[in-house]
Parts: structure tokens; sequence; C-alpha cells
């Protein structure tokens, strides 16, 4: 015997379970509070300035091979910098007062596994394309992203590669990473994954 298909009546009921399951798993990838969120970890860049955003508590550091570096707070927690690393790998830390992360990176030619090529998110502009301060933190401009997100991208041509309508999936970020990703797409994790965030 095969299943119901469930009534019109439950499909908003189904759609807002949905968003709710998919905003919890947003929330729980959320990074943790002292993180670096650029550059991501083994990630190859070219030769140049490499853009770095961390986040971290007050008195939080970056420290590029164990050496300090320069940074702004465009926000409270949050750090960015421009760093322009020697030629081969690098180590980035931000250290906190109770915790730290470290990612590795390669900077200049010759790249080998692990490292793969660095994909920015284009354009790349200001932290508040996207971000703002609310209540003192430091948060999304709008409640949803996508709002933010189809300023730029094209909101017809949306369903083609996501196989949905844009107003079905919770927010752009829980699939897509707009800091920069070494995957296609700026996807935080593979296709298939992604779509097993709602899809059994």
């Amino acid at each position: 015997m095969s299943p119901a298909r469930p009534s019109a009546g439950d499909m908003p009921l189904r759609r807002g379970l949905t968003w709710l399951l998919a905003a919890l798993f947003c929330y729980a990838q959320e990074p943790p509070p002292t993180s670096i969120l650029s550059p991501p970890a083994n990630s190859a860049h070219p030769a140049g300035p490499v853009r770095v955003i961390a986040r971290g508590a007050r008195g939080a550091k970056l420290l590029l091979d164990g050496a300090a570096v320069t940074a702004t707070s465009p926000a409270p927690g949050v750090l960015s910098a421009s760093i322009t690393p020697k030629p081969g790998e690098h180590t980035l830390e931000i250290a906190g007062a109770k915790d730290s992360q470290k990612v590795r990176f390669f900077s200049g030619a010759g790249a080998r596994e692990p490292f793969l090529p660095f994909r920015a998110h284009p354009p790349v502009e200001t932290c508040t394309s996207c971000h703002a301060l609310k209540d003192g933190e430091w948060a999304f401009a709008r409640p949803s992203l996508g709002g933010i997100c189809f300023g730029c991208h094209d909101r017809e041509a949306f369903p083609g590669t996501h196989s949905h309508v844009p107003g079905v999936l919770a927010d752009c970020q829980l699939c897509h990473d707009p800091h920069g990703s070494t995957a296609k797409g700026q996807l935080k994790m593979s296709k298939e994954t992604a779509c097993k965030q709602c899809h059994n």
C-alpha cells in the first residue's frame, strides 16, 4: 500500500516545518564564537593579497605563522585584514582568551593536495553589503539573506539550478558560503548532502 499523499491543507504546515528544520540545521552550522571565515582551510590562493575574515571575542588576535597580523574590527567580535604572504604554505590562527582556531592555506603557484583553488564570491564588496550592527551585535542586514543575494543573483534563473523556486529554501547560506570557498558554487557541502537537509 502506498503512503497517503498530503492534502492541500497540509502543504503550508509541511513548508513551515521544512523551513524550521532547515533553520535549525543552519543554526547548528553557525561557526563557533572564535573562528576563521576566510580563507577556508586548505585553500590555495594566487600570489598577492589574501582577505581574512574572522570572528572572535574582545581581545582575540590574528596570527600568521605565529606573527601578529594587523586587523580592523568593522563590528564587535569581527576581525578583518588583508595579508600578503610569501609563496608557500601558511597557518593562520585566531586566538581568543578561551579558544582558538587554525587554518592552513597556500599562497602562490605550485599548490598540491590537500590545497584546492580558492573561489571568491564575486563581487567582493564591503561587509555592510550583507551585515549590519543590530543591538550591538554583528548580524545580517535583513531577516533573510535571500533578499540580499537576489540583489546580485538572478531570481528568475534560480529554479534552473536549484530545482526549487526561491521561497522554498530557508536561506542561501544553508548551502553556500558567501565568504568564498574551495567548492564550485561556494557550496559548504556536496550537493547531495545539501539536498538531504530537507529531502530523505
